[in-house]
């Protein structure tokens, strides 16, 4: 057997363990990061859907939630145990994030380069991503955003090589979609923007098609947006003065570097914490993590990496552990510290090599703008995920 055929082989093997690993957990779990189950509860008792001051997730978008309540009352489940309507809510999102899966399957193995290896590993990184699955067997409305942010991202990148009519729609589509899932789908769309204005400047389409296009995204995304009664936007707008609320009283805006009032260190106002911009968002705490590698999410007594966001993002990017949630999920004392300090010393390589390629990638698409070379903005989909990532990070910190 050759090597193209040994690594055909691989991706189905890869696949087909992510998917067993997913649908054991989907079948033995009955809990979230966050109770939407309440939402689809309400929407199968009152036939309608849900503002935030009926139940704490009830400010979010609904398209999930309906889905969802559709499925059991079509399955005649509207009456059976909450464990049993659980679990079809849980195995709505084991499909959605089984095909979720196979785009990225698609795009990786359609890249345009000959090293299979490199592109079996980041499927492979993918698919056995513990967090992935371990959200996708979750009952939340997350798995929807991946999927239809991931639909979205995937017709932006052919619509960049390739500027059919019906690629475009369907990003329009799959972005609107992404939104009525939950609001943080704005960043994927943002940064389709960005992608479709850079266009203008050094795509191979006329300016006029280009200018067209990302003012034809520019207004259907929120228009359809709006008028979707899942997004619920004007309804929520005419009771709370905002098409987005939140449901937490929102802190006070951090100051530089000193301590904001309120939230000074151990202060349960601001758990688990941004105490200033300084101490939040320019510290990498690294061995304050090693010696305590898990969130315990206490208010007093909490290691020091809890009020650094970079070493947080860094410890949820590779350990299923470190988050210690939801509550069946825990563990206690100190056993597999040491396998997870190992696990973040070795997670030192390919955090410097994501972040080296986003500097080249920023390097060449900021490179093909200022030469106007559509070839080289092109073999970085003009900023595409570059743009995706930064979004991400720039709206978890904000």
């Amino acid at each position: 057997m050759n090597k193209g055929r040994i690594f055909k082989f691989l991706f189905p093997v890869v696949f087909v363990i992510s998917f067993l690993l997913c649908l054991a957990l989907t079948l033995l779990n009955r809990q979230a990061n966050d109770s939407h189950m309440g939402v689809v509860t309400r929407i199968l008792q009152t036939k309608a859907l849900p503002t935030m001051r009926e139940c704490g997730e009830c400010y979010q978008p609904k398209l999930f939630h309906y889905t969802a309540a559709v499925v059991i009352q079509g399955l005649g489940l509207a009456h059976a145990s909450v464990s049993t309507q659980w679990l079809v809510a849980q195995l709505i999102n084991f499909v959605a994030g089984m095909i979720t899966l196979a785009i990225v399957w698609i795009f990786i193995t359609k890249l345009p380069f000959k090293n299979e290896l490199l592109k079996l590993l980041a499927f492979a990184l993918t698919a056995l991503n513990l967090a992935i699955i371990g959200i996708n067997a979750q009952a939340t409305n997350d798995t929807f955003a991946i999927l239809f942010s991931t639909l979205a991202l995937y017709f932006t990148y052919l619509f960049c090589r390739k500027q059919k009519i019906g690629f475009f729609l369907l990003i329009i589509l799959f972005t609107t979609l992404g939104i009525v899932s939950k609001a943080h789908a704005w960043v994927t769309a943002i940064a389709i923007l960005i992608v479709l204005i850079t266009r203008i400047f050094i795509g191979k389409a006329p300016i006029k098609k280009a200018v067209l296009f990302s003012t034809a995204f520019l207004v259907l995304v929120p228009a359809l947006t709006i008028i979707n009664p899942l997004s619920q936007y004007i309804v929520i707008y005419q009771i709370y003065g905002t098409p987005i609320p939140f449901n937490v009283s929102r802190p006070p805006l951090p100051y530089l570097a000193a301590y904001t009032p309120g939230c000074e260190p151990h202060n349960i106002y601001c758990r688990p914490g941004i105490l200033s911009v300084k101490s939040g968002l320019f510290t990498f705490k690294y061995i304050s993590l090693l010696e305590h590698p898990r969130n315990e999410g206490v208010s007093e007594g909490y290691p020091a990496f809890q009020t650094s966001f970079w070493t947080f993002m860094y410890a949820e990017a590779y350990s299923i552990h470190f988050p210690n949630f939801p509550v069946t999920w825990r563990t206690r004392g100190t056993t597999g510290f040491a396998l997870t300090r190992g696990i973040f010393v070795l997670a030192l390589l390919p955090t410097i090599l994501i972040l080296a390629g986003l500097a080249i990638e920023f390097y060449m698409l900021f490179k093909g703008i200022f030469r106007r070379d559509s070839t080289l903005a092109e073999s970085t989909s003009h900023g595409l995920f570059a743009w995706t990532f930064v979004g991400y990070l720039s709206f978890v910190a904000l």
